[in-house]
């Protein structure tokens, strides 16, 4: 086993008491905590004391990435990365930000060409490729015949039902002034992106398409390499589609959407994001339609630990279930982090991303040329150039 690796921790709300935290210390032979950060200082302080060792705990996230007792950097906040990974990257840390990395492709190609001059590696949350069930969903898809469909489907209930089964520490005591400036950099990157777009299309973006739907579209690229090109888009119901689209009861809720496309070898795709808010659980299903069978891949509820996704294969040998049990992509994504660091490995997912949000852009483009909306910012540089 190579050396310990000495983290900092910045972000300590729902996923990180609910997995990161859990998993890193389940993970004691490979990690160690060094320093934690959040901008509620009692959690801060909850969440330190309860860490063994002499922790390093600030309200600061720029103290960890000072810290030189700190060799990687976990990113755990909610939105973007960019300003934390180029901070973290230039301190010579490693990082692991949960997704989304960043807003624009600009900033994803530019944190991965200072990850490779650095030597660094930055890995993005994509814990649903670290699946074990995918090494038998590619085996299986190799004997199936033609690709006839591929549908991804999530079914998104609202937050507090998915929380249940948890007690996650929170205080009132949250400092106001990170958050506004947070807020306004994910406003002026959303321009670059978008452009001076209507602000319900700017928040579709960050919170449903960058903040939950870069999951399916990170997993197919994965699986088939390669992502659909867009066909078009459509959203529902649109009366619920106003300027203060987003979760929460405060504010109006989230449309549902659906973005098809095709794959090279000329597959159709449909990807489906479901706002439930009364639907009893989060699911999320990979459906593959081959020739000769189907696969469907049940991929967990992020708040749940100790669970893993279930292959169900349909073909000649009649029905088989592969995986589910307790081994969980989480923990297998942050063992990848700790081998991509002890090998001196240099990963491709800030590439990755930078793929990911320019199809995302692409894919809030079709649904909204649906409404007769055109965007601007990186997608209409994209698409001036493709008409040339």
């Amino acid at each position: 086993m190579a050396a310990k690796v000495s983290l900092g921790v910045v972000g300590l709300g729902t996923i990180a008491q609910t997995q990161h935290l859990p998993n890193i210390l389940d993970l004691g032979d490979r990690y160690r905590i060094a320093a934690v950060a959040d901008i509620s200082p009692g959690l801060v302080a909850a969440i330190a004391a309860d860490l063994s060792g002499d922790v390093g705990a600030s309200q600061n996230w720029r103290d960890v990435c000072a810290n030189a007792d700190v060799d990687a950097v976990l990113l755990l906040t909610p939105g973007g990365h960019e300003v934390m990974t180029e901070a973290a990257l230039a301190a010579g840390k490693h990082v692991f930000a949960e997704k989304p990395l960043c807003l624009t492709v600009a900033a994803a190609t530019r944190l991965n060409t200072l990850a490779r001059d650095r030597g660094l590696v930055l890995q993005v949350g994509y814990m649903k490729s670290h699946e074990s069930s995918l090494d038998e969903l590619r085996r299986r898809l190799i004997g199936m015949g033609d690709l006839r469909l591929v549908r991804h489907t999530v079914y998104h209930p609202e937050r507090e039902p998915q929380l249940a089964h948890t007690s996650v520490l929170s205080f009132d005591d949250v400092h106001v002034g990170p958050l506004g400036r947070a807020a306004e950099h994910a406003e002026a990157r959303t321009i670059e992106a978008i452009g001076e777009s209507p602000r319900q299309w700017g928040r579709l973006y960050r919170e449903v398409l960058q903040g939950s739907l870069i999951h399916t579209v990170s997993l197919i690229r994965l699986v088939f390499g390669e992502l659909p090109a867009i066909s078009g888009g459509r959203l529902w119901p649109a009366a619920r589609f106003g300027p203060e689209v987003g979760f929460g009861p405060e504010n109006t809720d989230p449309p549902s959407l659906q973005v098809i496309g095709m794959l090279g070898d000329g597959t159709a795709v449909e990807m489906n994001w479901l706002w439930l808010p009364n639907y009893p659980v989060y699911r999320e299903v990979l459906e593959i339609v081959c020739g000769s069978g189907s696969m469907e891949l049940d991929l967990p509820p992020p708040y749940v630990r100790e669970r893993a996704a279930e292959l169900t294969v349909r073909g000649g040998e009649g029905v088989l279930h592969h995986g589910g049990g307790t081994d969980s992509a989480f923990v297998h994504e942050v063992v990848a982090f700790h081998g991509a660091i002890a090998e001196g490995l240099v990963l491709d997912d800030a590439r990755g991303a930078a793929a990911d949000t320019a199809w995302l852009q692409d894919a809030l483009q079709a649904l909204a040329a649906a409404e007769g909306v055109v965007l601007g910012g990186e997608v209409a540089q994209r698409r001036r150039t493709t008409d040339r």
